[in-house]
């Protein structure tokens, strides 16, 4: 699952972009949850470019725009029998750019401890897909972030994790062209990423605070090794 990240405009991130040859910085933006608008990379006019788009997709033959079904997240293993997502997954890919991404595990006195979750170096480009749905004068382009399982290391923490998606594979995954083969490798590949979980304040959990300085850890990190 991740249903909260945030996005660091830095050095990071900026190098995200330029690798895609986008000439572009992305505002800071922290403790991020679903149906905010967020930033996605899609392939327009035979280059990347950058969308805003609604955190919870609406498929585009939804009758209206609804919360009622759980669509900001797609499980990896089954985009290819969901309704929802197996035509974004063939024609609508994207990647979201993440400084981290918080979860969160349950501490010894039974409470609920957030985590925010960082790689070692870079950033993540997390695998997306979207869509765009109309009815009449109403126009909405909304995204979902594809999910699998989580990597060893990271398990105690929780089961399931983004799909990330690296260099070498950003260009095959936003082009709408690129075979089925391809993407089902692309996104079965297992991460190598080195990541560090830091414990945080539990303020985290209320989407409505937006301070950066949630980010601050409250105790040492936790390296995750696989």
């Amino acid at each position: 699952m991740c249903g909260r990240y945030n996005i660091i405009d830095d050095a990071a991130t900026r190098a995200l972009l330029e690798s895609l040859g986008i000439d572009a910085r992305l505002p800071t933006r922290v403790n991020i949850a679903p149906t905010e608008n967020v930033p996605v990379i899609v392939h327009e006019k035979q280059k990347p470019a950058i969308h805003e788009m609604r955190w919870w997709l609406t498929p585009s033959w939804a009758p209206e725009v609804s919360n009622k079904y759980s669509m900001f997240n797609a499980r990896s293993e089954t985009l290819d029998t969901s309704r929802a997502f197996k035509g974004p997954y063939r024609h609508h890919r994207g990647l979201l750019p993440a400084s981290s991404f918080i979860e969160w595990s349950k501490n010894n006195s039974g409470q609920k401890q957030p985590y925010l979750v960082t790689p070692a170096e870079g950033c993540f480009a997390f695998a997306g897909l979207w869509d765009s749905w109309r009815k009449g004068d109403s126009y909405l382009e909304s995204c979902a972030v594809v999910t699998t399982e989580a990597v060893e290391g990271l398990r105690w923490l929780h089961h399931r994790m983004p799909v990330l998606i690296e260099a070498p594979d950003f260009e095959a995954w936003l082009d709408p062209t690129t075979d089925k083969a391809t993407l089902d490798e692309i996104r079965s590949k297992t991460s190598s990423r080195a990541f560090n979980a830091y414990p945080l304040s539990p303020e985290v959990s209320n989407s409505r605070i937006k301070d950066v300085s949630l980010l601050d850890p409250i105790d040492e990190p936790i390296e995750i090794k696989h």
